[in-house]
């Protein structure tokens, strides 16, 4: 936990530089058009008079906190009154790289009133959805995932690119929007990418999110050792367990998906190899408290296996790679799910791929076994 907060030369840096640093978007490969048909879709949709809450999912991740909030910006710097929440409480990584690059986090919200006006970032599902959501106008959807039950063709502004970070998507929207990106907005948007393409390294990750962190860390003046070191910061705050029971551990990076009447729930962690028997273990013993408080007919988490990195240049910076994936199973149906995908079980409850993978990737793949 130490190296987490020892970044305090950071808070200086970037406040110093937050003085004096700012972005004027020019016209660039999206062209005037684009924006100008952009402002006339947002003018025509029906905003109503009381305040339009901006919400990223569930359980929420650094990538959908900072969407939320970089989306409300810009909706708000166009006159719309937007304001991001969170339905449930932040995670470690998220508050860590919030007082790192000092931005204030949304309050909790944690459910919406009937003909609340919403806008749902980097979700697409109903299951991972503020509370009351069904019942709301949901006005735009900004998301990198696959459809979900929240369907497109319901929602007057749909933005749904696959691409590595929601705020890559976000990023596009200003410049052809041509809003002036200040620095608590670069800072909210490169929080996002850094934490969701790890650093440009996922496999999820493609030419408009490397684009996007170039163009926001050189505004920001930040180098690019510079950001290795705080995206190691951020991985390590993520996956920093300490103090939390093996129920909260699962529950740290989790997401609800409803499809074809099957309920199941889905974890994202990560463990040390010489620690992984153990760690699964645990997992799985906390998996059917969580199906039970969750609601869940089947539940996975995936296991990001981190092993010592071998090349001595770069270890001091990410001293743990990746090396396949561990995915853990529970319930009835489970199993066939997780070998179709992954192949035949090393043991009762975990399947192992060397492929890296991640949920975003391994969901379509449950859902067309379970169509």
């Amino acid at each position: 936990m130490k190296r987490i907060y020892i970044l305090n030369l950071w808070l200086i840096v970037l406040s110093v530089f937050g003085q004096t640093l700012f972005t004027s978007c020019t016209e660039d490969e999206f062209g005037a058009d684009t924006g100008a048909a952009f402002r006339a879709k947002l003018k025509s949709l029906d905003w109503g008079t009381d305040t339009c809450y901006v919400y990223g999912h569930k359980t929420p991740d650094v990538d959908a906190v900072t969407s939320a909030l970089s989306y409300a910006k810009l909706m708000k710097s166009l006159g719309y009154n937007c304001k991001a929440k969170v339905s449930s409480k932040t995670n470690r990584e998220t508050e860590y790289i919030a007082k790192l690059f000092q931005f204030k986090l949304p309050e909790l919200k944690p459910s919406a009133d009937p003909q609340t006006r919403l806008i749902l970032t980097d979700h697409t599902d109903y299951a991972q959805c503020v509370d009351g959501a069904n019942e709301a106008i949901i006005l735009q959807k900004i998301d990198h995932h696959v459809e979900g039950d929240i369907l497109d063709a319901n929602i007057p502004y749909v933005r749904r690119e696959m691409v590595g970070s929601t705020n890559t998507i976000i990023f596009r929207c200003y410049r052809e929007l041509a809003v002036p990106i200040d620095r608590e907005a670069a800072c909210i948007m490169l929080a996002g990418i850094i934490s969701d393409t790890r650093n440009l390294t996922k496999s999820t990750t493609c030419r408009a999110d490397t684009a996007a962190w170039q163009a926001l860390i050189t505004q920001l003046a930040i180098s690019v050792d510079s950001v290795a070191r705080i995206n190691l910061a951020m991985e390590e705050a993520a996956n920093s367990y300490d103090g939390m029971s093996d129920v909260d551990i699962l529950e740290s990076d989790y997401k609800d998906y409803d499809i074809n009447a099957h309920r199941i729930g889905i974890g994202s962690l990560a463990c040390k190899q010489a620690d992984m028997d153990a760690f699964i273990d645990r997992m799985l013993a906390a998996m059917p408290e969580v199906m039970t408080r969750k609601n869940r007919d089947m539940l996975f988490a995936k296991i990001d296996n981190l092993v010592p990195n071998p090349d001595p240049e770069t270890a001091k910076e990410k001293p743990t790679i990746q090396q396949g994936i561990y995915f853990i199973y529970a319930g009835e149906g489970a199993k066939n799910i997780a070998e179709t995908i992954f192949g035949t079980s090393l043991r009762e409850g975990v399947t192992y791929t060397t492929e890296d993978l991640s949920r975003k990737q391994i969901v379509p793949k449950i859902q067309d076994l379970l169509k």
